[in-house]
């Protein structure tokens, strides 16, 4: 399975996935987060300044990130642990374009206009299928400069 592959599957069926930071004390926190984009560049996701989530980012840029999918007898499952860099509005449209949450989580448009970009630029992943056993690791080395 190519990185491409597992990527786009990240993206359109583990969306929303589970998403872990720690607190300035070291504390782990867990969260469902919607994945806006995921491609060779990194992963893309956002949230607002005003979260406790965007001040764990601050101060500590390294995440895990998990999602499952689950389809009659096939699940498969991709871990990515890594670090953020925030994008600030950069890709905001594109993040946003995809997810069905957006109204829900941000209802009023003017906070939705303060919501962040962060991308996981840097780690490593893994995707296994529990039911077929197949396993492959990959890199995560997204570099923006190089977009056209």
């Amino acid at each position: 399975m190519k990185v491409k592959e597992i990527l786009n599957l990240l993206e359109t069926k583990m969306s929303p996935s589970v998403i872990a930071s720690t607190d300035s004390a070291g504390h782990p926190h867990a969260r469902f987060i919607h994945i806006g984009l995921a491609n060779e560049k990194g992963i893309f996701f956002m949230t607002s300044p005003t979260t406790r989530f965007y001040k764990q980012l601050q101060g500590n840029p390294n995440i895990a990130i998990t999602g499952m999918h689950q389809e009659d007898y096939l699940i498969q499952v991709i871990r990515v642990e890594g670090r953020v860099r925030e994008l600030g509005e950069e890709k905001l449209e594109e993040v946003l374009a995809g997810n069905p949450f957006v109204e829900q989580v941000y209802p009023n448009h003017k906070e939705r206009e303060n919501v962040r970009v962060f991308q996981l630029y840097e780690g490593k992943g893994f995707y296994q299928s529990l039911t077929q056993g197949h396993k492959y690791t990959f890199d995560i080395n997204g570099d923006l400069a190089k977009e056209d």
